[in-house]
């Protein structure tokens, strides 16, 4: 990784340096690596650093749950957190699972979005990262921008987020975003700071096309912290002007 320590405390810091006024925190879970962190352990984390005075944080969260293999239970823990008010999301970690887009069990995590107002996104593509070794770059099938507009076809009171602008399929991510008022990207993820520095132009010349295909309010910032660094996810938005 780029930076050592990927603690509240170290994101914190970043953020008072760039003059960022919140950040978006993401439950994880990664069975086949035995590795993850929980929602109620994230919520914990952003809790210790409340400010009780005022009641600000300066973290918010998406959760998520282990899809594939503790669906029901991860559900009911996601249903509710989303009643505590304290979740502004959930990630589904396609391609680390084995996750059908069209079941039921889908439906069910889209329309608990559509009810509580949670914005809702999916891992999509292969980041270089992932490309860079011989082993398979997910346990699952890869997911496309295509795959995932299904979801916001069924949904349209959802909005759903495309992660790491499904790189590399830009042309399949251009052409879902046009194709679905509330379908959006995001561009965390698109490098890995510390050994992708020779894909950095590549970069900034997709986020110049799908701004200029699709409008930047399409498009949200990110960074992966601490994979993708804070101060180049801001250099691939300067370098749009």
């Amino acid at each position: 990784m780029a930076v050592a320590s990927a603690s509240l405390d170290a994101i914190a810091a970043k953020m008072q340096e760039h003059d960022i006024e919140k950040t978006v925190l993401l439950a994880s879970y990664f069975p086949h690596k035995q590795s993850g962190i929980s929602n109620y352990r994230l919520l914990h984390w952003i809790n210790d650093r409340l400010d009780w005075n005022d009641g600000h944080s300066q973290f918010c969260m998406f959760g998520s749950l282990d899809f594939e293999h503790y669906f029901y239970q991860g559900y009911n823990e996601l249903e509710e957190l989303a009643g505590q008010n304290a979740l502004q999301g959930i990630k589904i970690y396609t391609s680390y699972q084995h996750i059908d887009l069209a079941s039921e069990k889908m439906d069910l995590v889209a329309r608990l979005a559509a009810k509580k107002y949670l914005l809702l996104m999916f891992h999509v593509g292969s980041p270089y990262t992932a490309l860079r070794t011989p082993e398979p770059a997910s346990i699952a099938n890869t997911v496309t921008p295509r795959d995932v507009q299904q979801v916001a076809q069924r949904h349209p009171d959802v909005s759903v987020i495309i992660a790491h602008m499904g790189m590399p399929f830009l042309d399949d991510l251009v052409e879902s975003v046009k194709a679905n008022d509330n379908l959006y990207a995001d561009m965390s993820g698109l490098i890995d700071s510390k050994y992708d520095r020779p894909e950095i132009p590549g970069s900034i010349e997709a986020i110049k096309r799908f701004v200029g295909e699709c409008g930047s309010k399409r498009l949200l910032f990110g960074s992966d912290f601490p994979v993708q660094t804070h101060e180049d996810a801001i250099a691939f938005i300067e370098k749009q002007v």
